[in-house]
């Protein structure tokens, strides 16, 4: 039998996920399956915007403190070292506390970068260096809210 905050914390990160999940395609984002039921969700960011890939958007993200994995999707026309999908999950931000008001800040985070961010094809991207800054402090000044536990 599972602990009750074990139960609780697992409901937590599927909760916040489908928040995420949903802030994306109120911005204009294809979530594949149209939204998640479990911990995590792949948007196909070649549909946001014309030249971005999942490797691109994994790449810049990272370059500005936030970590997705690009990810091959059902018919993609990238090789699975560009991919046309993005990867997101909740369960270590959840783990940390943030809750479901946390998830439009990090969609709003997130999208800031990618449209923003110059495809200049396949992997290759040029981002903005004060933008670069300014999210990466961001994202510090939002995870020191919330340490790793």
């Amino acid at each position: 039998m599972l602990a009750p905050e074990y139960q609780r914390r697992q409901f937590r990160i599927v909760e916040n996920a489908q928040v995420l999940a949903q802030a994306f395609d109120r911005l204009g984002y294809d979530i594949l399956t149209g939204g998640t039921d479990n911990h995590m969700f792949c948007i196909n960011v070649g549909h946001f915007r014309e030249g971005l890939t999942g490797a691109i958007a994994q790449h810049c993200l990272e370059d500005c403190g936030i970590i997705v994995n690009m990810n091959r999707l059902p018919y993609d026309p990238h090789s699975a070292r560009v991919t046309s999908g993005m990867r997101l999950g909740t369960p270590i931000v959840t783990r940390n506390g943030m809750g479901q008001a946390h998830m439009q800040t990090i969609a709003t985070l997130i999208d800031r970068v990618l449209t923003q961010v110059e495809p200049l094809g396949g992997r290759d991207y040029r981002l903005d260096d004060r933008l670069r800054l300014e999210t990466r402090q961001q994202v510090q000044d939002l995870c020191a809210r919330f340490p790793i536990a």
